[in-house]
Parts: C-alpha cells; structure tokens; sequence
C-alpha cells in the first residue's frame, strides 16, 4: 500500500533521527533533528520519542514500517530477531490489533512479512507465557498487550501472570549469562516469568494509541522491562514527550483520510436531535447514489445512555423504539452495547447489508471503525458523563480515503443533546482536541457550507510558476540521471567493511559504541549461530533485502556477486553470513553513493551541453490548506494565512514583509512535499527552498533559512550548489540566498536592488 505524503515526511524523519543517532546518540540526534530540547525524564538513556498523528491518520501502518527502520538502523546487533512490545491501551484495541497483524492478507502484517521474510511470529501476551526459546532466536516476535497487563498490581499481576513463575520458558534461563536486572523471589533466585525473558531480550516497545495513557504512571514500569528503544505513537502527546513528528489533521484533510471539517447541530431535546440526524443521513444517502465510481450508504451512529436507577436516562431500548415508530425498518437498525453485539460477522461494507444505524453507549469509543459512519447522533446532555468525546473517532475516516465530488460527502456531522449551541461545542471541542483535532476542524450548521477554516485563498490575482530545472522538455529528476545505459556491474565493487561478529556468534567490537548499547550484547538471550550460507544463498538474500527500482535484477546480481567474491580475499564466507544483515547496510549504502556520484557526472555533463533547462510547470494553487497557521496576518504574503514557522524564520519573515522593502510585491512560504516548486540536483531528494520572493521588477528569489548549527554540513552544501545552479541557469532573473541569523541584513540589503 502506497503511503501517504505525511506518512513518508514521518518517516523520513525517523530515519534521519536514527542515522544522526548512530553519531551522537539519541539525546543530540533528537535536538538536530528537531530543533528542540530532549526530556529523560521518563527512560533516562534509553531512546524515546513521539511521533503525533492524530485520529484516522494510520498511526499502526506507520508504526510498522517504523518497526522495520528502527531494527534496522538502531538495533542492528539484533539482526532482525527478538522480541518486540506492542502496547495499547485497552483489550479491545488488543483484539483488533491481532485480528490484523495476524492475517497474512491484512497490510499491516504484509509489511513485516516482506520486510523480515516472514521470519515474524504474532503473540498475544496470553500466548506470550508459552513462547519458545527458538520462537525468539529466529524471529522477530512481537508480543501485543494491554498496558494494563504488565503493570504490578498484586490483582492484575494474579489475572495476567506475566511476573509469575512459568516452567514453560525454562528453556529461556538454562544458560543465562547475567542476572543483572532480572527479577528474583525471596530467596534470590531468578524467576523464571515472561516478564524476565522480555528484559533479558532489551525489547523495541512500541506504545499504541499513546494518547489513552496521559500521566507518567501510566508508563513508567515499562522501563522495568529493560527496553533499547521506545517509540510512542499518539494523537494527543503527553507533557514531556519527545516528539520527533508532529502531523497536523490538516495534513490528513489535504490527503482524504478525514471527513472534516465536522458539522454541529445541537437541540434541547434529544428527540429532534435523533430525527435531524436522520434526515442528514438521509440526504447524505441520496446524494451518495450520484456517485459512479463508489458505493457509500451512510450510517449514524447513535449514542445512548446507560440504564440508571437514580435518573430517567434515554436508553437503547428508548431509542430504538423511537426510529421504529419513525419507520426506520428493523433491519437497518444495529445495537451493539457491552452485552449485545449485532455487529458481529457482519460486514457493513458490502451492498447487501442494510444496516444504516448503529445504536450504542460506548462499545464503539474504541477498536471499531467503518468509514461509511457520518453522523454521530448523541441523546445524553453533553455534560453528562457519557462524553461524546469517546466516540468521535469513529466517524472521521474517509471511505475509500478520496476525496467526493460532492462536498457534503467529505464533512461529517454531530447532532447533539445541549442547553445551547456553545455548550455542546465545548464539549465537541474538548473530544476533537482528545483526538489530535482542534476547534478550526468544527463549523456549525449555519455555516455549513463556509470552507475549511485552515483553508486558505491567495491574497494575489495572480497564477505564479516558478522556472524549475529540466531536462528534454520534463522536470529533471534523479531517475532521469542515471538512465537506463547505466550498468552496476561496471562499478567498482571495493569498498571496507568490518565485521561486528565472528563465525560463532560473539561480539568483536562494540556495536556503535553509544552508551545505551554498551552491555546489551551480554543480556541479549538470541543464538546468532545460523548455518553458513553459501555464496548463492547470501547472494540471493542480498538481492532480497537491497531494492533498488532503477536497477535491472541481474544487473544488480552480478554487482552482488563482485562484491561478495572482493570481500571473501579477506573474510571467511562464515563472517559475511552471520554479519549478513550489517552486510547488507553496508552494501546498501555502497550503491546509493555509487548511483549519487554516477548523477553528479551525467547531471555536469547535460550542464555543459546545455542540455538542462529552465521551464514553468505547475502554478501555485489558489488555495490551500495549513498545518498550523500563524495567528498573525502578513501584508506581502501570497496566501491570507501562513503555515508554522519557528522562531527564527518567523522573525526574518517579519523583516521581509516590512515598508522598507517596498520593491517586493509578494512572498510565499514554500512548503516541502506539499508546495509546487523544488530544485532537482544530483541527489535522490528533492530541495524545497523555504521562502519564495517576487519583487516588482519580476525577479525571483528562493530563500533557504539555516540555523546557525548547519550552515556548513553537507546537506547545506549541496543546497547552497544547485541553488546557485538554478539561478546561473536564469542569467539575472532568478536568485538563491542561503540565510542565517549572522546575515540577515545583508540578505535583506541584496533583496532591495533586485
């Protein structure tokens, strides 16, 4: 499944904190990568971060390929096996959770599999108390548990026995080499529990839905397991986190993975409230039909109250009467409450099914999700203590995750029992916040058919393209570059590699050498003794595990066998097959800079032909949509409203949109991955230069804001290179300035003459 914009920007930030990482450790990984202070707090050396994606955006699917980056990158001495901790916040979403990691046809799973050749095994923590030493030495096992189930209450401790003495995982403690930090009885002896097995492997732990567990105490036995890494994914972080990516709702809205924004109608009487919503559902189901290329049948969602002695609530039995004596056929009515679940087998996306309302308490707050779900229709007061918050989630995800021609298809609704209108959107608001959403992602039914809030127009009337790069009349890119005459085979297959193992299994040198894994190879409980492959084998394995779309296979083969038959004058086929996986990075890495500096060539020889050219391509849009805006309002900006900024570029912007520079008509804040221009280099990575200035004599002006710590790295190199490059190729109308906090003026100064 291809990933969303979002999804891959989140990624490639984590991959990038995990290279820095392998440098400078975790603390000042985190602080270069996202400019801000890293709290121990709660894990102390172990790594630990964030990464925010609200409600409805697939925090599980990028958690999964986070997995795979992580084990590859930071846990390398793992070679992919081991165990993993997946927790998440209730049984419910521990169901779901396994219902999809286990089956083989389910994405999520389809990920781990081709990414750790289905050497995964699946645990629930029940199934975890009978896990297999050999489970673990040759897989990666990942374990899916409540949070509820680890923590040491005498009571749960009892009902889950994780801590308890288990003659099954003997195996596990018959040759242990340290007991450092594992749990012993009275007597002083090693328990033999799952709990122990899990701190001696220093398990990945991954914590699900993160937002469910707010406070400190709610995660902090978790570094009583013993982790080497602790990635956290959540809608709505707690204090203190490290959050290594921030993805905005509105980030999901531009990508269709939401209906938003949501539309609020709130009655004084629960009744009208209930036949309001089904008289929305039922236009949303005739418009629908219009579609051609999608079937949709609308459902609402009606939330309940519990049975009450002290109090006359309206319960599910109520409301189900109520649409039946309003001739809503019974078959298109479903409860599905604590103790009755007509949902079951039940698949409600199919054109047969009838189901067109759903009747529930809280039984859907979490592990339920159908995107066909529009309207959530609430009988309880607001300030009741059924929150509505617990269940807004679920009518928030797109189906299909497109956009609709019809735009009442791409909002959803809430109907809700209140005194007045404000109430019940305080309350709303409070649920959307509790789901990475804000108050900007609610309108009210009067001003239903005003657009988004966070969307917004330009200020100009104006179509603006910028010149960009290209190369036989399409934009120049990567691929174009390296062509197809290149050959792999051809290059030089040479290159050094040392060896972090030996033939038997045993650490050589210290892995990376950062502190956090220093002692780890001697409570690591894995058996790294495989069989030797054979130099087919490992080279069919490479050729698995390296993907390179611009390569032909056999190609990339023959390259694979060169380089294996160089490395064999100086190791054993033993040393390449056990450190195979450090192999492969190693490898890996080797054809990317083969393949950079094979462009960099042909990209200086199509300059010195002349053969690249500059020509406009797509316009800017005349609207769109922000992450987060700026609250302030800017006089030269191309758009009403502007995107985030960090302090400093916030400053300098302030200074570009001053009187005193009254030869710029106008400025635009060029968003990466988002915007339509970008300069194409020789490199893979395409360079969004943060700010775009248009004077009134019509000269362009790419500006890129550094901060003082990477003026002179690599990466600003380059840029600074094609940037000049781009503004050679214009001879006098395009111009590249790299701009810190030590040249400001002097930047400004050269924007008043152009």
């Amino acid at each position: 499944m291809q990933l969303k914009t979002y999804q891959q920007q989140a990624l490639e930030t984590l991959q990038n904190y995990l290279e820095e990482m392998k440098k400078v450790g975790s603390k000042y990984a985190f602080m270069g990568t996202t400019d801000t202070p890293y709290n121990s707090e709660y894990f102390g050396e172990t790594p630990f971060v964030c990464i925010k994606i609200p409600t409805g955006g697939g925090k599980t699917m990028v958690g999964c390929h986070a997995t795979v980056e992580i084990m590859r990158k930071a846990l390398a001495y793992k070679m992919e096996r081991g165990i993993v901790m997946w927790f998440v916040p209730s049984e419910a979403i521990k169901t779901q959770t396994l219902r999809k990691f286990k089956d083989r046809n389910d994405w999520h799973r389809r990920i781990l599999d081709e990414s750790f050749e289905n050497g995964v095994r699946i645990f629930s923590n029940e199934e975890a108390l009978r896990i297999r030493k050999e489970d673990v030495d040759d897989n990666l096992c990942i374990i899916i548990s409540s949070l509820e189930a680890f923590r040491k209450e005498k009571k749960l401790q009892n009902k889950y026995k994780v801590y308890q003495e288990n003659g099954a995982l003997l195996s596990f403690f018959e040759h242990i080499k340290s007991e450092d930090g594992l749990e012993k009885d009275e007597e002083g002896t090693v328990i033999n529990s799952l709990a122990n097995v899990i701190r001696m492997d220093n398990p990945l732990i991954v914590i699900d839905e993160g937002h469910k567990t707010q406070t400190k105490l709610s995660i902090d036995f978790l570094s009583d397991l013993n982790p080497s890494f602790i990635v956290e994914y959540t809608a709505t972080p707690r204090k203190g986190s490290n959050i290594l990516v921030d993805i905005s709702a509105s980030a999901l809205k531009e990508e269709n993975m939401v209906k938003i924004p949501i539309v609020l109608e709130s009655s004084n009487q629960w009744g009208n409230a209930i036949v309001r919503g089904m008289e929305q559902r039922d236009e949303l189901e005739k418009e629908a039909k219009k579609l051609k290329s999608e079937y949709i049948r609308p459902i609402a969602l009606i939330q309940a109250q519990p049975h009450s002695k002290t109090q006359k609530n309206v319960t599910v039995e109520e409301v189900k009467d109520f649409l039946l004596r309003a001739k809503i056929p019974e078959d298109q009515i479903a409860t599905k409450t604590s103790n009755t679940n007509e949902l079951e087998g039940v698949d409600l996306f199919s054109k047969k099914c009838k189901i067109r309302y759903i009747i529930t308490v809280s039984a859907l707050a979490e592990g339920w999700d159908c995107s066909f779900a529009y309207a959530l229709i609430s009988v309880a007061n607001v300030g009741s203590k059924i929150a509505v918050e617990q269940i807004i989630g679920r009518i928030l995800r797109m189906p299909y995750a497109e956009k609709k021609t019809i735009e009442s298809l791409n909002r959803s609704y809430i109907f809700a029992s209140a005194k007045n209108f404000n109430e019940a959107a305080t309350q709303i608001i409070s649920g959307l916040e509790a789901n990475g959403y804000s108050k900007h992602d609610l309108v009210s039914r009067s001003n239903k058919d005003e657009k988004y809030e966070l969307e917004v127009e330009r200020t100009v009337d104006e179509d603006f393209a910028i010149p960009m790069m290209s190369l036989d009349g399409d934009k120049l890119s990567f691929e174009d570059l390296v062509g197809e005459k290149f050959e792999l085979a051809k290059q030089n297959p040479d290159f050094d590699f040392d060896i972090h193992w030996d033939s038997d299994g045993r650490a050589i040198i210290d892995i990376e050498g950062d502190k956090w894994t220093k002692g780890r190879q001697l409570m690591l409980h894995l058996t790294y003794r495989d069989k030797n492959f054979s130099r087919e084998e490992l080279t069919q394995w490479l050729d698995k595990k390296l993907r390179f779309t611009l390569l032909d296979k056999q190609d990339k083969v023959a390259f694979i066998k060169k380089v294996i038959d160089g490395q064999l004058k100086q190791k054993s086929l033993a040393d390449l097959s056990v450190n195979r996986y450090l192999f492969r990075d190693r490898l890996d890495k080797a054809i990317n800079d083969i393949l950079e500096e094979y462009a960099k060539k042909q990209f200086d020889a199509q300059m010195k032909k002349g053969e690249v050219k500059l020509k406009k391509f797509e316009a800017f849009p005349a609207s769109i949509i922000l992450g987060q805006e700026i609250p302030q309002s800017f006089n030269k900006s191309y758009y009403e409203k502007v995107d985030k900024l960090n302090k400093e570029e916030l400053n300098f912007i302030e200074r570009l949109d001053l009187d005193t520079l009254p030869n710029i008509e106008f400025w635009i804040r060029n968003r990466e991955k988002r915007d339509p221009f970008y300069i194409q280099g020789w490199r893979k990575g395409k360079f969004y230069p943060d700010f775009i200035v248009k004077t009134k004599k019509g000269n362009i002006v790419a500006l890129e804001w550094k901060g003082e710590d990477r003026i002179s790295n690599d990466d600003t190199e380059y840029k600074v290179a094609i940037g000049e490059t781009w503004q050679d190729l214009s001879k006098g109308k395009l111009h590249f300035f790299l701009v810190h906090n030590g040249n400001v003026e002097e930047v400004l100064n050269e924007l008043k003459q152009k």
